[in-house]
């Protein structure tokens, strides 16, 4: 389920006609000739995509952008560092992670309410979440072959993210020592502030989930390395036979273990599948074999991953309360929105998890 976006594609489509002449080199005549918003994938920064045409010294010229801002009104975040998101896929250029090419960031929140930030339009395939990619589209209707490149590509960009020098790229604003001494601690800090703004709910299975978190949490700083912090085959996009073409979405990159992102990328399959009952694609590496290969790649075990994976549901159980209300927000219908909030496949494969009984 993705958020309701609030911004208007026409008024953005006039708005950066007018920007994209200011940042090209001695363009004239820009046009905007596709504007809309994905809401395909993804639950939170608004993404707008479009095709435009200008001339320049004589010639005609075409290019695809795609536009990220922080969203309108009601969101999952309570903060947006869109001018982040812009720096982590301009230090990841030309690295073995592929990003799209980036262009300019604008600051100045009077032209589309918020910070924002061009990038590169890419063709490709996206497995979406809405509908989940189980059900249909291009991963859902490819070859097995297919998919298992794609499913294994997929757990390879982990290790690329993971192996990524980030202090090399200039990222040191990733370390958040406002939240902590330490990743582990950044990321627990991070996590509970989180849930405290957005739960407005108790629900069983997720405070529960939190005291085993707390009391079980590992000892870990001295694995941690750069993260992607949304680890999912929704934030990929692959060519016709699988590879990966661009690791995409930003916003939730951290400093900290890489089991993270390995857990978050199972799991996130898993909630896709069994966890709406639906059938995993059948081109897809097992668990055990998934988990072998980011092993063998990162030399060295994961030693924590049903924490992480534990991590994983609590933190998206407070994501799926967000978009809930948000949704709410921006006028979706209480009574048919409403009790996702407590009751949701994130808090039931919560309760599974430790045996307890489902949400009401």
């Amino acid at each position: 389920m993705a958020i309701i976006q609030k911004r208007d594609p026409e008024a953005a489509k006039r708005v950066l006609s007018d920007w994209l002449g200011e940042h090209l080199d001695r363009a004239g005549d820009v046009e905007i000739h596709v504007a809309g918003a994905s809401e395909a994938s993804g639950f939170s920064s608004d993404t707008i995509i479009f095709d435009a045409t200008w001339t320049a010294d004589g010639a005609a010229h075409r290019q695809g952008f795609v536009v990220r801002a922080a969203p309108l009104g009601e969101a999952v975040f309570r903060t947006y560092e869109i001018e982040v998101q812009h720096q982590i896929l301009t230090a990841l250029q030309g690295s073995s992670v592929p990003v799209p090419r980036t262009f300019w960031f604008e600051g100045d929140a009077s032209l589309l309410g918020a910070p924002f930030f061009a990038m590169e339009r890419l063709d490709g395939f996206v497995p979406t979440d809405n509908p989940p990619y189980t059900m249909g589209g291009f991963l859902h209707d490819a070859p097995l072959d297919v998919q298992a490149t794609a499913w294994l590509a997929g757990i390879d960009s982990l290790v690329d993210i993971a192996q990524f020098d980030w202090r090399g790229a200039g990222l040191e604003q990733l370390d958040r020592r406002e939240l902590g001494a330490g990743p582990g601690e950044q990321l627990m800090r991070w996590q509970r502030d989180y849930h405290a703004w957005a739960a407005r709910k108790p629900v069983a299975s997720v405070e529960h989930a939190w005291r085993w978190l707390e009391v079980n949490q590992p000892d870990d700083d001295h694995l941690a390395t750069f993260s992607w912090g949304d680890a999912r085959l929704g934030n990929l996009m692959f060519d016709t036979s699988g590879r990966v073409r661009a690791v995409l979405d930003w916003e939730m990159a951290r400093i900290g273990n890489p089991e993270f992102d390995l857990a978050w990328f199972l799991w996130f399959d898993e909630h896709f599948s069994s966890g709406i009952g639906l059938p995993r694609l059948k081109g897809f590496a097992s668990r055990a074999d998934s988990i072998a290969r980011w092993e063998a790649r990162m030399g060295r075990p994961a030693e924590h991953l049903e924490w992480y994976t534990v991590l994983t549901m609590v933190f998206f159980a407070g994501i799926m309360m967000r978009v809930v209300q948000s949704n709410i927000a921006h006028g979706a219908n209480p009574d048919e929105f409403g009790p996702m909030e407590t009751n949701n496949p994130c808090t039931q494969m919560l309760a599974a998890h430790f045996g307890l009984a489902p949400p009401a």
